[in-house]
């Protein structure tokens, strides 16, 4: 069969056609900005390398912020000195993210400092105490007298006066030359306290360090609004330097060397002395300038090669296929969908064409049965609809009828259904956010199911499948039910109470809500005598008698933690109804049998606080209850206390 050229105009056409598109693609790369944002992709690393030092940083200053605030709480109730100083060095042997702990009493000039790690050990009457044995770099903790205190110089006590003057509500990170300290201040007897948790520059060097910086003179720092606060390089530190706020870029000379980075915030929770604080990475300018040029020109070239490649394979292409396969598309839309078969047409390629289309042709026959003999294996766990228009009739497929439990009078006729009833069925199902294309309904056993719905928009109407996915519903609320209770007594967590909480007591604003706190009398006695099996008995009583007191009513049970708990009531009328419900329920506390024979009652300290309506936090209702309790636990214990205006000055 004879063979034809393509004439010179179709082929000319054609190709100035892929030279315009060329120029047109090259104009939008500019107008777009593609190549300086290859240009720009060192700020781009370093942006990593700042988020992830920023993230890494971030998260150890913040579990040393909570230890401190742990620590500040469990201190507040503390007065025996030796407990104290069990209660540092336990707290510092959990600060995995800090390597310094210390307790200050600035009008006794009296302080306990801890450092760990390091085989120094020094006190204020008998001078330096070291405590090294075998090789020298080694260290082990010695017991010390009980009278023991460390030694400060008059410049430590300058630094702890200076943290009291300038604390905030709450805790303050303070820089030092050497240190990061995360300082609280209490006020108690009469005397200021210092406390809190120190990050030497030794644990700052390996958070900030980085071991195979991907560009020549790069570096972590922190930065001032100002300046470099701190370098691993302790010379760079105080070193000034030049913010961009269009880029966002930084700039500094240092040595006669330039260096542009980037900066973030450092998002870390507490007052900072001295302003904000970011995390920065900089490299050697010349560094920046020689990528970003190579880059460019890379790219550039590339480009330019790719359109000359086009050109020249177009030109083939046109040259040798366009004609035959004008001819082959000439033959696919003469054929019938249900009878496809191409004929030869003697050029070799083409007719492999036609072998292909032939061949996907009973493979998609092929594929059609499968696809029939799935649905009809996969039984009532899989249906499937479609409708053409949403005038019209939905076709459901007989499992569909299952899947939806979908009732009788609605399934007539079969295979069909009203768009209307249809969009019925599906409006009323709920989202369930936690499965892909997820909804949950209740079946006529009221009985609660889960699907999936997926539907994809056609040329003609919209196609769907329907999954039945109960089994994994019930898995999904299974592990959310675990995430909110305490495992032990199997009421609701604290995680719990201050997120769904705060919402109930949004949504009672106008109503009166109240909390009690409860603190178990008692439980380290019994755990001391007969056992922390025998405890942990003690402590479900208690759950038991709070979720008997919490089940007729509008009322919220939670473990807090430990030997804490709290009734959450919401959405009464007066707060004497609250309170007589607490009265009562308490006055029926039930007995635990103990190992001895005797039988002990269960005894707690609590403390109500009625929520303010417009502006109550949970946190702040939570710390108002407590400070009340306290004012049971430091009485005659085993008793009830409303919360007043003399709580404020209580301990915290």
């Amino acid at each position: 069969m004879k063979k034809y050229l393509l004439s010179n105009r179709v082929r000319n056409a054609i190709l100035l056609a892929i030279l315009l598109q060329s120029v047109i693609f090259g104009i939008g790369l500019v107008v777009t900005g593609t190549f300086s944002g290859t240009a720009n992709r060192p700020y781009k690393v370093m942006e990593s390398q700042v988020s992830e030092k920023n993230s890494l940083l971030s998260g150890y200053m913040n579990n040393v912020l909570l230890l401190s605030n742990t620590m500040e709480k469990e201190l507040g109730r503390m007065s025996d000195e030796e407990e104290i100083q069990n209660r540092l060095i336990d707290n510092l042997n959990h600060a995995s993210s800090a390597d310094g702990i210390f307790y200050i009493n600035l009008d006794s000039r009296e302080a306990l400092v801890f450092h760990d790690g390091e085989p120094d050990i020094y006190s204020s009457t008998y001078g330096d105490i070291s405590c090294v044995i075998g090789h020298p770099k080694s260290s082990y903790s010695i017991a010390l007298a009980r009278n023991w205190r460390p030694k400060l110089s008059d410049g430590n006590w300058a630094d702890a006066e200076y943290y009291w003057d300038n604390r905030s509500n709450g805790g303050t990170w303070f820089f030092t030359d050497e240190c990061i300290y995360y300082v609280l201040t209490q006020e108690k007897k009469g005397s200021r306290l210092i406390m809190g948790l120190e990050i030497s520059r030794n644990m700052l060097d390996t958070y900030l360090k980085l071991d195979n910086p991907p560009y020549k003179g790069m570096s972590v720092l922190l930065l001032s609004d100002g300046n470099i606060r701190y370098s691993v390089d302790p010379e760079m530190e105080g070193t000034g330097y030049a913010y961009d706020e269009k880029t966002g870029h930084i700039s500094l000379n240092y040595k006669g060397t330039a260096y542009d980075g980037v900066r973030s915030v450092l998002q870390t929770y507490g007052y900072m002395d001295g302003g904000a604080v970011y995390v920065a990475a900089v490299c050697h300018h010349s560094e920046l300038a020689a990528l970003s040029y190579s880059t460019v020109i890379m790219v550039a070239g590339v480009y330019l090669f790719s359109i000359i490649i086009a050109m020249i394979f177009s030109y083939i292409a046109i040259w040798m296929v366009l004609k035959p396969i004008q001819k082959l598309q000439e033959d696919i839309t003469d054929q019938k969908p249900e009878e496809v078969h191409f004929k030869e047409s003697g050029i070799v390629e083409i007719d492999r064409i036609h072998q292909a289309l032939n061949d996907m042709a009973a493979k998609l026959e092929q594929s059609y049965s499968r696809y029939s003999f799935a649905m009809e294996s996969a039984g009532d766990n899989v249906g499937s609809f479609e409708y053409q228009d949403k005038a019209g009739k939905v076709k459901l497929s007989p499992s569909i009828w299952h899947l939806l439990d979908i009732r009788p009078d609605r399934r007539k006729p079969v295979g069909e259904m009203d768009y209307k009833q249809w969009q019925d069925i599906l409006g009323s199902m709920e989202r369930i956010e936690e499965l892909e294309d997820g909804y949950s309904f209740l079946d006529q056993g009221g009985n609660r199911r889960a699907v999936s719905i997926r539907q994809r928009t056609e040329e003609n109407g919209v196609f769907g499948m329907v999954i039945d996915k109960t089994d994994a519903y019930k898995e999904i609320v299974r592990l959310r039910n675990i995430s909110q209770h305490d495992q032990l007594t199997g009421l609701y967590n604290a995680a719990y109470l201050k997120k769904e909480g705060q919402k109930i007591l949004d949504d009672n604003r106008n109503l009166v809500n109240a909390l009690v706190f409860c603190d178990l009398d008692n439980l380290k006695y019994i755990n001391d005598n007969f056992g922390h099996e025998m405890g942990d008995r003690y402590l479900k009583a208690m759950a038991d008698m709070l979720a008997d007191m919490a089940a007729p009513e509008q009322c919220v049970a939670v473990r807090l933690s430990g030997d804490e708990f709290v009734l959450f009531f919401y959405g009464y009328g007066d707060r004497e109804t609250i309170l007589n419900k607490v009265k009562e329920g308490y006055e029926q506390r039930p007995f635990i049998q103990l190992p001895d024979g005797t039988r002990h009652r269960i005894n707690a300290s609590v403390g109500l606080a009625f929520a303010q309506r417009e502006t109550e936090r949970m946190d702040d209702l939570i710390n108002r209850a407590d400070r009340a309790m306290y004012r049971v636990k430091h009485g005659s214990k085993n008793g009830i206390a409303v919360y007043d205006k003399s709580d404020e000055a209580g301990p915290v």
